[in-house]
């Protein structure tokens, strides 16, 4: 099982102002974690002779690598094959990923043909109701199309925005093939906008959900991300909350 105390990190894009990669490992530290979901906001794919610097960045700071995304794939290998080669030199362990519905069945095949061929599995994350793969039948129809080496990394906050789903339903669908998580956790104002929380003080059931995600066997990165303001302090209390629960 996935030790979560132990292995809990933070995407960086939560640390997105943050544009050296040296100072978000340490706000990782600080705020108690030790592995971090490196986003585009933190690597250019374009740019791999900065990759071996940005992965030392993060190694000398004591934080691992455990997922890069959610990198956004298109029906082209040259274009996708970035993503496996930073994260093959990085020993990264998952790639999560989305891409547009217009080509998605040949997106796939190049995503599991790569996962194959560098030994790392790929994770859907779901990106909310507005997004096409954000709610569980459309989920359900895709994993029916392809192999267990496309998973999920399940975004708590994107879960709820669709209406009428939840994280504990998803993991109770899609568990074995469950591998990565964001704990994000929303509120939503009058006029009905979502709003970055603290995880724990929003919308998600959190004791319910980390009393759930305790039967996953299939974890490889789980992370913290939150994106409104005060990020740094936001996401030491949500890292609290989870290792208080937990």
């Amino acid at each position: 099982m996935f030790d979560l105390k132990k292995n809990i990190g933070v995407k960086t894009f939560s640390f997105r102002e943050i544009k050296d990669n040296a100072e978000c490992a340490k706000a990782i530290a600080f705020c108690g974690g030790c592995t971090a979901d490196i986003s585009g906001t933190h690597v250019d794919y374009d740019k791999p002779e900065t990759w071996e610097k940005i992965i030392a960045d993060y190694q000398d700071n004591g934080v691992t690598i455990t997922g890069l995304g959610v990198v956004r794939t298109i029906p082209d290998e040259d274009f996708n094959r970035r993503f496996f080669e930073f994260a093959k030199l990085g020993n990264i362990p998952l790639v999560s990923f989305s891409c547009d519905p217009d080509g998605w069945e040949k997106t796939f095949a190049i995503m599991e043909k790569f996962s194959e061929e560098y030994s790392i599995p790929t994770a859907i994350h779901n990106h909310g109701g507005y997004n096409w793969l954000g709610n569980s039948t459309i989920m359900k129809y895709v994993f029916g199309k392809c192999s267990n080496r496309i998973g999920l990394c399940l975004d708590t906050a994107w879960c709820i925005h669709t209406e009428r789903e939840n994280p504990v339903q998803w993991m109770e669908l899609f568990g074995d093939r469950m591998y990565g998580i964001h704990f994000k956790d929303f509120t939503w104002s009058r006029n009905g906008k979502h709003v970055d929380s603290i995880v724990g003080e929003g919308a998600l059931e959190l004791e319910n959900t980390l009393n759930k995600f305790k039967e996953m066997e299939h974890i490889i990165s789980a992370v913290v991300e939150y994106e409104g303001p005060d990020a740094v302090e936001c996401t030491k209390k949500s890292i609290e909350n989870i290792r208080q629960l937990y």
